[in-house]
């Protein structure tokens, strides 16, 4: 038989070579597999493209971040209000412990990089931070009802220097336009330098406010349309040395008045907590560390000489003031057995500071006894340039009744305890 030139037949040729009984084909180079020396080096797991790349580096960062914001939140919950240093740390407005992780969770979820490990994170977090936040989701649904004609009307306000950087005219005229029954105000004072100095503008509010009652101690005023019977600025023992040469401003904190509202006494707490903290001073010297330091013994002797004072009074209270205290703290703790008013406003984030919509830190408080009846409570941005604090107003209704006693609660002229 012919074959094509070129073209070999035998046992070795053609494109299936050394077939043996039994077994399969071998294929001709090029039809298969290299292999021996001719075979390259075997096909390992292909590199992972720049999305996968990019999603792995996201999942870990947000991994890190979700669990340094819970431990974050986990050192808030245990020293807030019980370890002095950490006023010096803590400056996260209270409603980051509710947005923060509330923002992770949905790429947390989408990222499937460690999702295992952020999504528990997130979730302690959340738990943990809601009550921290100072979030008061009821107010939105809060009845806007309406408020008895003969309701009382409490201001509470930290006047930031009283009008020194202001036109007085306007200053006098944004508190007149509430026609509060009681105006409870703080920093009455003016400032030189950073240092505090008191002043004397009696005749100015008296000719603003006719027919109140004023009183006036350290850098507290009082304002009454109401008798008052009892009046004492509360002063602790053991403070340490004051450090200007007005020891009034450091020594006082809490004034106490007490009024007489149709026969039943009501006892108003005037209060301004020294600060957490001083943001004007550097956090990375050891001076700003002792400062907060200084600050928190201080806060610790007027709050246990408040607590004491609160104990001891048989009166229905209403305290309000600038306490320099955040939602959450366990300083909270010294207010046990009052209620927080803001349960009966209509702000869901009642913060407090810096005045303006921007507010994010709720520094001022104002609480009162169960037997208390709160209507409403608002704030209210001031003007421009008068503080940089939110006021307050409360609508409430004394109890009915004045607590039992040889002769109501009130105090008598031999009280040791009452000034004039």
């Amino acid at each position: 038989m012919n074959t094509p030139a070129g073209r070999a037949t035998g046992p070795d040729t053609g494109p299936y070579r050394g077939r043996d009984a039994g077994s399969g084909p071998v294929p001709e180079a090029g039809y298969g597999p290299a292999s021996g020396a001719e075979a390259g080096p075997a096909a390992g797991p292909a590199a992972p493209g720049p999305r996968a790349r990019t999603a792995r580096i996201a999942g870990t960062a947000l991994c890190a971040l979700a669990a340094l914001w819970a431990l974050n939140t986990v050192l808030r919950t245990a020293l807030s209000g019980r370890w002095w240093l950490w006023n010096g740390i803590d400056l996260a407005p209270p409603l980051a412990y509710l947005a923060v992780p509330l923002a992770l969770l949905l790429p947390a979820a989408l990222l499937r990089r460690r999702r295992r490990i952020t999504l528990p994170l997130l979730v302690l977090a959340l738990l943990l931070g809601a009550g921290q936040s100072g979030v008061h989701p009821g107010a939105l649904l809060r009845d806007r009802g309406p408020v008895p004609a003969d309701a009382l009307r409490v201001v509470t306000w930290n006047t930031f220097f009283w009008h020194q950087d202001a036109d007085p005219d306007r200053f006098f005229g944004y508190l007149r336009r509430y026609d509060a029954d009681v105006y409870l105000l703080q920093e009455y004072q003016n400032a030189r330098g950073d240092r505090p100095v008191p002043i004397d503008d009696l005749a100015r509010i008296r000719a603003a406010f006719p027919g109140y009652q004023i009183a006036a101690d350290g850098a507290f005023l009082t304002l009454s349309r109401h008798p008052v019977t009892l009046r004492r600025a509360l002063r602790p023992a053991g403070l340490p040395p004051p450090p200007t040469d007005w020891p009034d401003y450091w020594d006082v904190r809490v004034v106490r008045t007490d009024i007489s509202v149709d026969g039943r006494t009501l006892s108003l707490y005037n209060t301004h907590l020294p600060d957490l903290l001083n943001v004007d001073r550097n956090p990375l010297t050891p001076s700003y560390y002792r400062e907060v330091g200084s600050h928190a013994h201080r806060r610790l002797l007027h709050l246990r000489a408040l607590r004491a004072d609160l104990d001891a009074n048989p009166n229905p209270v209403v305290l309000g003031g600038d306490l320099n205290t955040l939602p959450g703290s366990a300083d909270l703790r010294w207010f046990r057995g009052l209620r927080d008013t803001a349960e009966s406003g209509t702000d869901p984030y009642p913060a407090t500071f810096p005045a303006g919509p921007a507010a994010l830190w709720r520094l001022d408080w104002t609480f009162a006894s169960p037997d208390v009846e709160i209507h409403r409570q608002s704030l209210d941005d001031p003007p421009a340039g008068l503080s940089t604090h939110r006021l307050i107003l409360l609508r409430l209704s004394p109890p009915d009744r004045p607590p039992a006693g040889a002769d109501g609660d009130r105090t008598g002229p031999d009280d040791p305890k009452a000034l004039p």
